[in-house]
């Protein structure tokens, strides 16, 4: 019994001396070690600090923000010429929304002894055929798919060099089947450890579900699958996260690197992949810095750029109360045609990406992403708690996809996608059971 206890120890310990490693990297990354680069380090070594603390899970609801707190320290290096200091009320709007999110997270740990004590729901899996009908239809989906856009899209771009990322055909809504494929492999081990589907099947499925991955050619749902299978594998063999947390996350970074490598030879083989990487991203060329940080700063950097437009320009169009929240609702719907709602290309965030913050503000200012922002604290602590302390296969499959919309949340809100919610109403649909008392 002891034994978990030092995993979890020596986990936290190995990543508190790598941080004080990367603090003294990031010291000589910035350019300017002023009053206000430590004061933002500071804030940074706190978050890390609670995160560490707050509960014994390294994956708990405070670090699954942190990679959008990285991101937002990351911006005051200005590796590329495209970033702009960013206006007072993104800066406000960022740090309320970190704080926000932080304070709703506190009130649901502050009375988890309450939720400890309650009545746990035990959900389990319904009968396997409706969940082999549904991938079967994913599959021929992705079949379609391909004899559409002329091939499997990995092969097309990794032997004859094609760009074929922007030419690949997606049946609209029905895609999201396709993507859907990256949680089944998830999925059927949590089956096979219960003894509801053979290995034979759970490899043959899994092997299935990993080309289709690779094919769609998306880090981001790769992400997602691996997000999945990383908290089944644990729940399904009673392991602590924390024992392969750091394991798992090296290999998501090479992952995400390798599918980035592939889509650029696919345009340009003449030259390095950081050197692509820079000039893509306006890194000056002479600016000393490694494949990791031009990468990360792309996909914040850009992000936060973006929010500081909307931002300063939403006042003068109007806020949206409430429509940019459930524009997908809107969108597929056909509202958005009905009721003559419009959404300005320059605040639609399907398009442009401006962070988890990006939605709440359009439609509400401040207030919005204080609100929001407790909302999403209080709702993923609720989550956590519930599949931290319970067997239940749907809260674990829950909060895996709560820990994915967290880590994306630098890029977009993706509690405001579609897909999220498909995710959510297939793994409510394809699971049941009766509360128990824990």
């Amino acid at each position: 019994m002891e034994r978990p206890i030092v995993m979890i120890n020596k986990t936290k310990v190995f990543i508190s001396v790598f941080f004080i490693y990367a603090i003294i990297y990031l010291s000589g990354l910035s350019l300017n070690a002023d009053p206000s680069f430590y004061l933002i380090t500071l804030g940074l070594c706190f978050f890390t600090t609670l995160m560490l603390l707050i509960d014994k899970e390294i994956v708990n609801p405070i670090s699954i923000l942190f990679p959008f707190v990285l991101g937002s320290y990351y911006y005051q290096f200005m590796l590329s010429d495209e970033q702009i200091v960013l206006s007072s009320n993104t800066v406000l709007s960022i740090f309320l929304f970190i704080f926000s999110y932080v304070l709703g997270v506190g009130f649901v740990l502050y009375n988890k002894t309450l939720m400890k004590t309650k009545k746990m729901p035990e959900h389990d899996f319904i009968n396997t055929y409706y969940i082999d009908a549904v991938f079967v239809f994913s599959i021929l989906i992705f079949f379609i798919e391909c004899v559409v856009t002329g091939g499997f899209p990995f092969f097309i771009a990794l032997i004859h060099k094609i760009n074929i990322y922007e030419d690949m055909f997606f049946i609209p809504v029905l895609h999201y089947l396709v993507m859907l494929s990256s949680i089944f492999p998830a999925i059927y081990y949590f089956q096979y450890k219960r003894g509801k589907v053979t290995k034979l099947k759970f490899y043959v499925f899994t092997l299935i579900s990993l080309f289709v991955l690779v094919n769609i050619m998306s880090r981001q749902v790769f992400i997602l699958s691996v997000v999945f299978f990383f908290f089944v594998y644990a729940k399904s063999n009673k392991i602590s996260p924390n024992r392969y947390i750091l394991k798992v996350s090296l290999f998501s970074a090479f992952m995400f690197l390798l599918l980035g490598f592939v889509r650029i030879q696919s345009i340009n083989n003449s030259v390095s992949q950081l050197e692509y990487l820079k000039a893509y991203a306006q890194v000056p060329s002479s600016r000393d810095v490694n494949t990791f940080d031009v990468t990360f700063n792309l996909y914040t950097s850009q992000n936060l750029v973006t929010l500081d437009e909307m931002v300063n320009n939403i006042e003068e169009a109007g806020f949206g109360f409430g429509k940019y929240t459930i524009q997908a609702l809107i969108k597929t719907f056909k509202y958005d045609s009905t009721f003559d709602l419009r959404f300005p290309v320059e605040f639609d965030s399907f398009k442009r990406l401006g962070t988890i913050i990006a939605d709440p503000y359009l439609d509400f200012g401040f207030f919005g992403v204080f609100l929001f922002a407790f909302i999403y604290g209080v709702l993923n602590s609720m989550i956590f708690m519930k599949a931290k302390y319970s067997s239940s296969v749907r809260y674990t499959l829950f909060w895996a996809m709560i820990c994915y919309v967290m880590l994306m949340s630098v890029f977009t809100n993706f509690f405001n996608v579609l897909f999220t919610w498909i995710v959510f109403l297939f793994v409510f649909s394809i699971t049941y059971g009766q509360s128990v008392k824990k």
